[in-house]
């Protein structure tokens, strides 16, 4: 029977150090610990978490949300209302958590959003941009709108100076505008217009939403109530 419990397991090579001697470093070589350790929705368990009491949790926010995310175990609802949540203007706030009570997957605008998207990031890897990502989804929303703007966007780039939107529609406008807006680090379209249903319709403020939290939360939002495998990303199921 081995000394160690974790032998043979990720964890082996930190329990090997936490049984070292304290405060004694061994002399000629030093040691690196790589841990490979990935949560699984098991591990993540809200009734494991010391802010979880009988009622529910005492945080007002998740503090292990990026770790839920990455282990599957969060929903789109719950990453709506964290994105959402810094917005001062409350008739946009609300339209907003309305949207994010009816969502259970994440949201494109038919099967041709998919395939744009899939067009335009195929070869990227995990490391791009979320920002850019975010305004990729908005710009390939429409077919008008992806036509108008295809030759500016490059990889990890989008070169807004050289797009002519010319004559277009109000939605389309808006996604551009929260593109736009997204890559500078803002929103892009004021908070009245967003909140102004005759102005922007349901489907467009959805779209901005779900925009906003891929340039948080970056690509495995994507993947939230979708089937593995149903889409690819640069190599990447979401």
């Amino acid at each position: 029977m081995t000394r160690f419990f974790e032998h043979g397991t990720v964890m082996a090579e930190m329990e090997r150090q936490m049984t070292m001697t304290p405060n004694f470093a061994p002399r000629g070589h030093g040691s690196a610990v790589l841990c490979r350790y990935r949560p699984t929705a098991a591990d993540l368990d809200c009734r494991n978490c010391l802010e979880h009491r009988r009622r529910g949790c005492r945080s007002l926010s998740c503090l292990y949300l990026s770790e839920r995310l990455e282990a599957g175990a969060v929903t789109l609802e719950e990453l709506i209302i964290e994105t959402i949540r810094p917005w001062k203007y409350l008739p946009l706030k609300q339209r907003a958590m309305r949207l994010a009570c009816r969502s259970d997957g994440f949201h494109f605008d038919g099967p041709l959003h998919v395939m744009r998207m899939q067009e335009m990031t195929k070869g990227e890897n995990r490391t791009v941009s979320s920002r850019w990502l975010a305004a990729v989804y908005l710009l390939s929303a429409h077919a008008a709108l992806w036509q108008k703007t295809l030759r500016a966007v490059r990889p990890g780039q989008i070169d807004f100076a050289n797009i002519r939107l010319g004559d277009t529609g109000i939605h389309d406008y808006v996604l551009y505008r929260t593109a736009k807006g997204i890559c500078s680090g803002m929103l892009g379209a004021t908070s009245e217009e967003l909140s102004d249903p005759e102005l922007v319709s349901d489907g467009t403020l959805l779209l901005v939403v779900s925009a906003a939290v891929i340039a948080r939360y970056g690509p495995e939002a994507i993947r939230i109530g979708r089937n593995n495998g149903e889409h690819q990303m640069g190599g990447q199921s979401w």
